[in-house]
């Protein structure tokens, strides 16, 4: 079974070639089209498809705009705030991110247009999350950083002594924000972070 959607972002078209038939995502591929496979059923081989759904029915048009938007290389949105659009960031945000004394080697990541699309390719592209661009709506300026970050930690003294001998880290999900200098003050921090935990 193989099906095309069209979508429109940001007044662009777009087609999504779904299928459950390997030839048919490779095809869709070659050509430069989106592609979703379709498990429903075992054993399929839907390697060249990113995104994979059991059913017609978990493909809706949100579902639609991420597979396109990570396939054209556009940001997702993540959310919107009154005074905020909160994205994925993009390469060409490297040039509006100041460097500040209280930097981490962490935030190196976001100086240069090189470093931000690895991070981009990586961190979006495996987990589909991260720390996020808070532009602000007004002025189309870059505000901050704030969004899901993992760390690890070494034990706590509060973990069982089994789980303790496997001599592993613990691996947490933090939310963080970093908002820059000029934009401090202002209740963008609260603002993004109420917005990101309510999705």
């Amino acid at each position: 079974m193989t099906q095309e959607r069209e979508i429109r972002i940001e007044g662009t078209g777009y087609t999504v070639v779904i299928s459950d038939e390997k030839e048919a995502l490779l095809a869709a591929k070659r050509a430069g089209k989106a592609v979703i496979g379709l498990q429903d059923r075992e054993g399929l081989d839907l390697w060249p498809a990113s995104y994979v759904a059991e059913s017609l029915k978990d493909i809706d048009a949100a579902y639609l705009e991420q597979v396109v938007r990570r396939h054209a290389g556009l940001p997702w949105r993540i959310g919107e705030t009154r005074r905020l659009l909160i994205r994925e960031f993009q390469a060409e945000d490297a040039g509006q991110v100041p460097r500040e004394g209280t930097d981490t080697q962490e935030d190196a990541v976001f100086y240069t247009e090189e470093s931000l699309s690895r991070y981009i390719r990586c961190q979006y592209g495996f987990y589909e999350y991260g720390l996020w661009a808070l532009v602000e709506k007004e002025t189309g300026r870059l505000a901050g950083k704030a969004g899901i970050v993992r760390t690890s930690y070494g034990r706590e003294p509060w973990e069982d002594e089994a789980a303790e001998a496997d001599g592993n880290d613990l691996l947490y999900i933090e939310l963080g924000y970093h908002i820059f200098r000029p934009y401090r003050r202002r209740g963008y921090a609260t603002e993004a972070l109420r917005k990101i935990v309510e999705l």
